[in-house]
Formats: structure tokens, C-alpha cells, sequence
């Protein structure tokens, strides 16, 4: 990864600043961690108080800088360079600094985007290789078939075999397990986390993964959103 930072840095002059005869700029910035570097800009140079004078001033300005970045890195082998350096010379006081700082490194990635198994993916008897097959049921009835004995139900109608059939007062429902899908609705086995970075909006995301604001809503706070705010993205499959 390489990322440039630019900074406008103001140095005031206790005097005249006629003409900048030599300047130069250096710095000791580190990183403290995987995300932040600090340390100083130093800017040394001579200037004259006026074009016409032949007395040159030395100048030497530290200015405190700080790099927080959005993107973590191997310390050990990333670097910080200066890649550009400019200025001009502003109310005759004050020295403008315009000063491009590079990074480069390489990044630490983390998994950003977690599969989410459906508790129904897990289950030994598979939705899809569910197959209820009902054939041949005939039920009939007649006047005076059925009667109530000891709270079960007995058929008393003799069927030419002579057997008694006893019908079972447990009423089984064979679409009951479907109750509560209801098949109207959009139903998600897989999701994904996917950390918000520089520069991403919710519109941004809404159109890489074809999904809506509403339907991020429902397992998203997407009133504070920052870079780095992990949000839960339902995949349409």
C-alpha cells in the first residue's frame, strides 16, 4: 500500500522575511503502532530581511505532526518518506509549508466479510431433501360411524374382514412444520461483515451488494456510522 499525506504548515517570523536564501525539511516520524505515526517536522533554513540585504538569518522550526491512518500496517516493514516540499512567503511574516508525507507498507488485512451459517443449514434433516408425499387418502363418513367411548374414538362400523379400525383422537396436521415459514417473504442463509472504510458511503454499499438502505436497517444502527463500523450485510441468494 502507498498513501501520501499532505500538510499546510504556518511558521511565523519574528521578522521580515525579505527572500528565503536556503531551506531544507527533515523529520523523525515513527510509528507507534499499526495505525498511528508521530514525531516532528523540522524546517532549517537562511532568509533576508530584505531582497537587498546581505546579512542572512538562520531559522530552524519544529512542527508536531501526527498520522492517524485508516488502514493498519506491518510496522517492521513499512516506511515514511517526505515526497514533495514547497512554500511561499505569505504578509511578509509568514513561511507556508506545504509538505506531502508517503507511507508505504504493507497491510494488515483481516477477514472482513464472515459467513454466517443458518441454524437450518446445520440441521441433520435438510429443508430441501424434506419430501412429504401423501397418496391415497380417502376418508368417509357415515351417520352413526364414529361415537365417543372413554375419550377416545371408536369405529363401530364392521368392515367385511370383521376388524375393528380405531382412529386416534390426536389430530395430526401434515403442513404444521410450514407454519411458520411463510413463503411470501425473503429468507437469507448467508450474511456478510464488512468493515466500512475512507470514503465508503451506505449508498455506495447498498449498490455493491444490490441490497436497500431498509433492508440494512434491520440489522444495522445506520445513524452513526465511522470508518471502521462493522455492518451486517444480508446476501440475497
Amino acid at each position: 500500500m502507498k498513501k501520501i499525506i499532505s500538510f499546510e504548515k504556518k511558521i511565523e517570523f519574528p521578522s521580515m522575511i525579505g527572500e528565503v536564501t536556503s531551506i531544507s525539511l527533515e523529520h523523525d516520524l515513527e510509528f507507534i503502532d499499526e495505525t498511528n505515526i508521530e514525531g516532528m517536522l523540522t524546517v532549517n533554513g537562511t532568509y533576508k530581511l530584505t531582497e537587498a540585504s546581505m546579512i542572512e538569518e538562520p531559522f530552524s522550526y519544529e512542527l508536531p505532526t501526527e498520522i492517524i491512518l485508516t488502514e493498519r500496517l506491518d510496522t517492521d516493514s513499512s516506511k515514511i518518506e517526505i515526497d514533495d516540499f514547497y512554500y511561499e512567503i505569505e504578509n511578509d511574516y509568514n513561511l507556508i509549508c506545504y509538505i506531502d508525507i508517503r507511507v508505504e507498507g504493507v497491510e494488515v488485512v483481516d477477514i472482513e466479510e464472515q459467513t454466517i451459517t443458518n441454524e437450518i443449514e446445520t440441521n441433520p434433516i435438510e429443508l430441501q431433501e424434506l419430501d412429504l408425499k401423501i397418496e391415497n387418502i380417502d376418508i368417509q363418513s357415515t351417520d352413526n360411524d364414529i361415537r365417543e367411548c372413554d375419550g377416545e374414538l371408536q369405529n363401530i362400523k364392521e368392515e367385511e374382514n370383521n376388524e375393528e379400525i380405531m382412529i386416534d383422537t390426536k389430530e395430526t396436521t401434515v403442513t404444521s412444520i410450514f407454519e411458520n415459514i411463510n413463503e411470501s417473504e425473503e429468507t437469507y442463509s448467508t450474511y456478510s461483515v464488512y468493515i466500512l472504510r475512507e470514503e465508503e458511503t451506505i449508498q455506495s454499499l447498498i449498490s455493491k451488494y444490490k441490497t436497500t438502505k431498509e433492508e440494512l436497517e434491520k440489522y444495522n444502527d445506520l445513524t452513526n456510522l465511522t470508518i471502521g463500523t462493522k455492518i451486517i450485510i444480508p446476501l440475497n441468494e
